[in-house]
């Protein structure tokens, strides 16, 4: 490299100290191309910056501040300079209702986990029916058994909905070999689905009439049981508020009988597609037996 372009260039140090950026993120920049510098000194290994890269740099501090992922700010700084407000409003809406959403759970575990007794004593007498319940319409059915087309995978929370959405082949090919579907599709959460914890999730579509199973695909018996459960709009059907519902459902199947040996499910006997937020969507179940007597 020409001494002349060293020169009219700045050291990783001093670009540093301009740019406000530690030597360490510079470093870290350039690993991922997000701001790689202008010049290396072949001889050296040495990096060197332009006052022109200045920019650039401010704006991923700036974008940094919003907790963007460095791929996410690379992908919006590249972006044709008409394309980067739209792509900055889209991504902060959807950081706006990843905060909506942190705060609703929030508010779920202050009152439903969390909830702070006035006293040590008030705490040791509550009883169970004294504890706060948020109001839903909890109801009680049979389920007859039934013969299900099941497909199973284990999927963290941000996997769910691709999940939901290759479920969608499993109707027609129920129907591709001449069986009908008999009830309605549930979800069956065998394990808690987070961050963390992968489930495992079952779809499954109860059908009538001869089926052969095929790749993910499997065929199984789903036992006879009775279930307390709840009806909600599409709207309800949202994380973390869908919570509170999971519960109520849970202390009434508790309440009339026992719960554990069957998985808690989502039956969604409404038209999920062509339903408003308004509208009814489908059910939050939890199996139990029966108490004798």
């Amino acid at each position: 490299m020409p001494d002349t372009q060293i020169r009219a260039s700045m050291t990783i140090g001093a670009f540093s100290r301009l740019c406000r950026l530690s030597v360490k993120a510079l470093r870290l920049y350039d690993s991922l191309s997000l701001l790689p510098p202008a010049l290396i000194d072949e001889a050296s290994g040495y990096r060197y910056y332009t006052s022109t890269q200045l920019e650039r740099a401010r704006q991923i501090s700036l974008l940094r501040q919003l907790n963007l992922p460095l791929p996410t700010i690379a992908e919006l700084l590249d972006a044709p300079d008409g394309e980067r407000g739209v792509l900055l409003r889209q991504l902060w809406q959807g950081i706006e209702a990843a905060h909506s959403q942190r705060r609703n759970l929030v508010e779920y575990l202050l009152t439903q986990v969390f909830a702070d007794h006035r006293s040590i004593n008030m705490t040791q007498t509550m009883t169970q029916t004294q504890q706060p319940q948020t109001a839903f319409n909890v109801q009680q059915r049979f389920v007859p058994q039934q013969q299900v087309l099941s497909l199973m995978r284990r999927v963290l929370g941000q996997d769910l909905p691709q999940l939901f959405e290759d479920s969608a082949a499993m109707k027609p090919f129920i129907e591709q070999q001449g069986a009908q579907v008999s009830g309605p599709m549930f979800a069956i959460y065998h394990g808690q689905v987070n961050a963390d914890s992968d489930g495992p999730v079952e779809i499954c579509f109860p059908y009538s009439g001869e089926l052969k199973a095929q790749g993910e695909y499997t065929l199984r018996q789903e036992s006879a049981h009775h279930e307390a459960y709840v009806t909600l709009t599409k709207a309800q059907f949202v994380f973390p508020q869908i919570l509170s519902v999971y519960d109520a459902a849970q202390a009434h199947a508790t309440q009339l009988g026992e719960c554990g040996q069957m998985s808690p499910r989502e039956v969604y006997a409404y038209p999920w597609n062509e339903a408003g937020p308004d509208d009814l969507a489908g059910d939050v179940a939890w199996p139990f037996v029966p108490k004798e007597g």
